[in-house]
C-alpha cells in the first residue's frame, strides 16, 4: 500500500508545493483524498491516470481541496473507452450539488462533454482510441456524506467524521480508510475534537496538515488555532491512539522541523513515532 502525495501546499501557490490531494494505492484499485489546484497535471508527471481512480473523498470544499476536481473527471471522462467504472465523489453537502453543476448532464462543462460524444471527427478519434460508440458520459456521481456515515466495499471501509474548521460557512470531514493492508486517518487541514480522537484510535497513518508551532506553551495563539490542527493537536492525536506514523502534508514544515517539535511536544508529552513530510509528486510505503 502506498501514499502518493500530488499537492502538499496550502490555498496560495508557493514554489513547490500548491493545494492538497494525496492518492491511497492499494495495488487493485486507487483512492483520491481531495483534488486541489494542479491535481491532474500532477499525477501525470507521476505517470498516473484518473481512468485508475474510482473513488474521491472531499474533505471541504475550499478551493485548495477540490477546484480541480472539473479537470480530473473530464480527463477520465475523455480516456474512458466504454470501460470505466462510475467516479463516486464522496464529501460533505453540497457535493452532490458541486459535482452535478459542474459536470452533470446540464452543467457548466456540458457542451464540451456534448461536443466530443456528438461530432463525427471527436467521434471517430474515440474509436481510434479503443473506444465504443456511444460514448459514454462522465459517469461522475456526488454522494453527500453526513458525519458518522460509512462507506464500504469488499477492499476498503471509509468512516467519516465532522471536524473543526470553517464552521458555520462549511462542513469539514476527516476520514478513516481500513483495508486488509493497513488503516490512515486523514484530516487534511482541520482541528481535532473527540470525535476525531476516538476515531483514530488503532490507525496506522495519520495523514494531516501541521501548523508549525506550539499554542501550550507561552507561544501567541494564531488565528488557526482551533481550526487546523497545531503540534499539540498533533502530539495528543497520535500518542493518545498510539498512532506509529505521522504524515505532513498541507504546507506542513520539512521532516526534520516537524519530526523535532513533535518529538518535543508540549508540557512533557512528546510524540516518538515516524514523521514524514514529503514533498509533492512523491510516494510513501505504508
Amino acid at each position: 500500500m502506498k501514499l502518493h502525495i500530488i499537492g502538499a501546499g496550502g490555498p496560495r501557490p508557493g514554489p513547490t508545493r500548491y493545494g492538497c490531494s494525496c492518492i491511497l494505492d492499494l495495488g487493485s484499485e486507487c483512492i483520491m483524498l481531495d483534488c486541489g489546484p494542479g491535481t491532474t497535471y500532477k499525477m501525470t508527471r507521476m505517470d498516473l491516470s484518473p481512468t485508475q481512480v474510482n473513488t474521491l473523498f472531499i474533505s471541504h470544499h475550499h478551493t485548495d481541496h477540490n477546484v480541480d476536481f472539473p479537470c480530473f473527471a473530464l480527463l477520465r471522462f475523455d480516456l474512458d473507452n466504454n470501460d470505466l467504472e462510475p467516479l463516486a465523489v464522496y464529501g460533505p453537502a453540497p457535493t452532490q450539488s458541486f459535482v452535478d453543476r459542474l459536470v452533470g448532464p446540464n452543467g457548466a462543462f456540458a457542451p464540451d462533454v456534448v461536443s466530443r460524444q456528438e461530432h463525427p471527427v471527436a467521434q471517430t478519434n474515440y474509436l481510434k482510441r479503443g473506444g465504443s460508440l456511444p460514448r459514454p458520459d462522465t459517469k461522475a456521481q456526488g454522494h453527500d456524506v453526513e458525519p458518522g456515515h460509512t462507506i464500504e466495499t469488499d477492499t476498503w471501509r471509509a468512516t467519516a467524521v465532522q471536524v473543526p474548521h470553517l464552521e458555520p460557512y462549511l462542513t469539514s470531514l476527516a476520514y478513516r480508510i481500513d483495508t486488509s493492508k493497513g488503516s490512515i486517518l486523514y484530516l487534511g487541514d482541520a482541528g481535532i475534537c473527540p470525535e476525531l480522537m476516538e476515531l483514530a484510535k488503532g490507525v496506522d497513518t495519520l495523514v494531516t496538515g501541521i501548523l508549525g508551532w506550539n499554542t501550550r506553551e507561552g507561544t501567541e495563539p494564531d488565528a488557526h488555532h482551533d481550526v487546523s490542527a497545531d503540534i499539540p493537536d498533533v502530539v495528543d492525536v497520535a500518542t493518545k491512539a498510539g498512532i506509529p506514523r505521522v504524515v505532513g502534508i498541507h504546507g506542513s514544515p520539512g521532516t526534520e522541523h516537524a519530526a523535532r517539535l513533535l518529538r518535543e511536544g508540549y508540557c512533557g508529552v512528546g510524540y516518538d513515532g515516524k514523521v514524514v513530510c514529503p514533498n509533492e509528486l512523491t510516494s510513501i510505503d505504508l
